[in-house]
């Protein structure tokens, strides 16, 4: 059942979004925002409490109706299934700006996709005076992030033994991360983030792994390798990398070059340079990541299904 429910979200999610003003992630910034007004105290203690009240009861319950279900109405606990995913899926949160960013610059429109990746980015980045190469730079680093956020993290924590209580969990812990950093204390802030690293630092390394099986095998994992120091966060690093070498494009900030000590030990070992891959972000990386995406999803999907006719069989 694993494999089609996450088969029907999918489509359904494609003919119905979930935009990111739907109720449920405004239910979800809610529920977060009630915990920091009510736990937060600033202490690194409260921060830890905090997670744990944020995310429990929410697992728990989708859990208990889970199981419930299961017990005595396996067909509506299968529907329940697509219900949850497709409600925390958000496949189209991050396909649809992308897509218009990606349209404008077709119509050589730079001014719309300026303003189309500033309303998805937010407050703090500058994209009047982008070259077309940034822009196409930031669109596609903000999608391969967001392609792993929404869909393959999701499909990972669905397959776990929790179900559909995993991809809430997930998700609420994606969103915390992202929100009380700016709006809560220093500790809960940190406790947000030590916990999202957690629970995604194995989902981030198969995402890598599926792009670098769909794409360039040998750019992605020299990448993996040896790039991950141009973004500052851990997780989307090795995303991030490993998908600009997939699809034969340079993102993130140039590498610094070696000091004069570095650079004579590198030599006298033997160690050949780190150098930076790819071509320079165009429109046609766009359509090459779009492509690379649509692989992985598909490389995921069939492996699912080979789990769940093995398991049939078995």
């Amino acid at each position: 059942m694993t494999f089609l429910s996450i088969l029907f979200a999918l489509i359904a999610e494609q003919y119905k979004p979930v935009e990111k003003d739907h109720w449920i992630r405004r239910a979800s910034q809610s529920w977060l925002d009630f915990i920091v007004r009510n736990i937060d105290t600033g202490a690194e203690r409260s921060g830890r409490l905090a997670c744990l009240a944020a995310f429990i009861p929410p697992v728990l319950l989708v859990l208990a109706v889970h199981i419930i279900l299961l017990a005595t109405q396996p067909v509506l606990a299968f529907l329940w299934s697509i219900l949850v995913v497709y409600l925390f899926l958000g496949f189209r949160q991050f396909s649809h700006p992308f897509t218009a960013i990606h349209e404008a610059l077709l119509e050589r429109d730079l001014d719309e996709a300026r303003r189309l990746l500033s309303e998805w980015q937010g407050a703090g980045v500058n994209t009047e005076t982008m070259s077309e190469s940034e822009v196409i730079r930031l669109a596609l680093e903000r999608a391969i992030v967001g392609s792993h956020r929404h869909v393959f993290g999701v499909i990972f924590w669905f397959m776990v033994p929790l179900g559909p209580a995993g991809v809430v969990l997930y998700r609420l812990a994606d969103l915390a991360s992202e929100r009380w950093p700016s709006q809560a204390s220093v500790s809960l802030g940190q406790a947000a983030r030590a916990f999202f690293h957690v629970i995604d630092y194995l989902p981030t390394r198969l995402t890598a792994i599926g792009f670098a099986i769909v794409g360039n095998f040998e750019d992605a994992i020299y990448g993996w390798r040896f790039h991950l120091r141009k973004w500052g966060n851990e997780l989307e690093a090795v995303i991030l990398a490993a998908g600009a070498g997939a699809i034969g494009v340079r993102l993130g900030s140039p590498l610094p070059e070696p000091d004069s000590d570095e650079a004579l030990r590198m030599a006298e070992a033997g160690e050949p340079p780190i150098i930076d891959l790819g071509a320079e972000a165009s429109v046609r990386s766009m359509r090459s990541a779009v492509g690379l995406v649509w692989r992985a999803v598909i490389l995921w999907l069939v492996l699912i299904a080979l789990m769940t006719i093995s398991v049939w069989l078995g």
